[in-house]
């Protein structure tokens, strides 16, 4: 666990938080995972925007009722047309980086987030979030946390589906 961070627990965070991240999540496949899931869920967002993204996912990574790594929680359940974990991953959408600028930013916050050089405590040990725009059923069930340009995000009662 050494050199690897630990996010800080606030009230009513669920222990989960600071359960260390797998050090694969340094991988090159972990990391463009991750980007991936930065630049087609929030490229237009801030940079915090963007970063509360990968916050989640790797929020998801930390908790276990979900995949213990970065592409298995991005691409979870993408065979299941528009019902997966992030839409872009079954959209049905063929996914093209058209803008590389934005794509390098991905990757820079991917790599900021993951290492705890930026962490959003009024996202802390958030798993969930949805733009603005939609309105999930399941966001009734949970907490929310915190708004943070079009996304909004929320955590669990229970720590996991509880």
């Amino acid at each position: 666990n050494e050199g690897r961070f630990i996010p800080p627990m606030a009230k009513g965070d669920h222990s989960w938080i600071q359960n260390p991240l797998p050090a694969s999540v340094f991988s090159k496949k972990e990391q463009a995972c991750l980007a991936n899931g930065i630049y087609f869920e929030a490229r237009s967002e801030s940079v915090r925007g963007q970063a509360a993204v990968a916050q989640v996912i790797l929020n998801r990574v930390r908790n276990p009722t979900y995949p213990n790594s970065i592409c298995g929680v991005v691409y979870q359940n993408d065979s299941w047309f528009n019902r997966c974990q992030f839409s872009f991953a079954c959209d049905g959408r063929k996914k093209r980086i058209d803008s590389p600028a934005a794509y390098k930013t991905a990757q820079e916050i991917a790599m900021a987030v993951t290492a705890g050089k930026i962490f959003i405590p009024e996202v802390g040990s958030s798993t969930h979030y949805y733009a603005q725009y939609v309105h999930p059923g399941w966001a009734r069930t949970m907490q929310k946390m915190t708004k943070i340009g079009l996304h909004i995000f929320y955590r669990t009662y229970g720590g996991g589906w509880s």
